[in-house]
């Protein structure tokens, strides 16, 4: 039976964006081998550093099964290499639908040739079937999702992690699609009066 979504935890301190925030912070300090094994983790939760996280956030311990992808959807979208290049994942303008859309890339669609329309990096259809599904296939449909944006997004372009973290725990459709189209129509609109401008 799926977990219940606690709305007054929302913007509390202790809330899951809240404690999102905390343990992308804690990942900067994470060496290489710790953040390829959450990146790989799975729901034995055989990772020690996923148990380290649980130790400061009960969230982690309370809600496993909720909160499992999500620790993993930062490992995998927190940028590879030593510890101190690492920059911020967090830009609490860049939602995840509108990071689905464009790829983690601000300056996309780039330049397209005369009548093509904009690419986005998870296509509608897909994005469909992410928002039609529930319970377990949705939070795989997601993680792959995310997997694909961590291997197309520029390493400078941040994401909100608080909205990354509702994502999984709150399956309403509005919150990914909403943004996702937002972008895909600005991107469309820009395409299309730049042919007019060139015809």
């Amino acid at each position: 039976m799926p977990e219940t979504v606690d709305y007054t935890q929302r913007r509390t301190e202790q809330g899951p964006g809240a404690v999102a925030l905390s343990i992308a912070g804690s990942m900067k300090a994470f060496g290489n081998g710790e953040m390829a094994a959450l990146r790989r983790l799975g729901e034995d939760l055989a990772v020690p550093a996923y148990w380290r996280l649980a130790a400061r956030h009960d969230a982690l311990h309370a809600r496993r099964e909720a909160w499992m992808p999500i620790v993993r959807a930062l490992a995998l979208l927190t940028p590879k290499g030593p510890r101190e290049e690492r920059g911020e994942l967090h830009d609490p303008k860049r939602r995840l639908g509108t990071a689905l859309c464009d790829g983690g890339d601000l300056s996309w669609p780039g330049t397209l040739t005369p009548g093509a329309a904009p690419r986005p990096l998870i296509s509608e259809a897909r994005l469909a079937q992410l928002l039609a599904a529930r319970g377990r296939q949705r939070a795989v449909l997601l993680t792959r999702a995310v997997r694909a944006l961590a291997n197309s997004r520029d390493v400078g372009v941040g994401l909100d992690v608080d909205d990354l973290a509702w994502r999984f725990l709150d399956p309403d459709p509005e919150h990914l699609a909403a943004p996702y189209y937002a972008r895909l129509d600005r991107a469309a609109i820009i395409e299309k009066t730049e042919r007019a401008r060139h015809a």
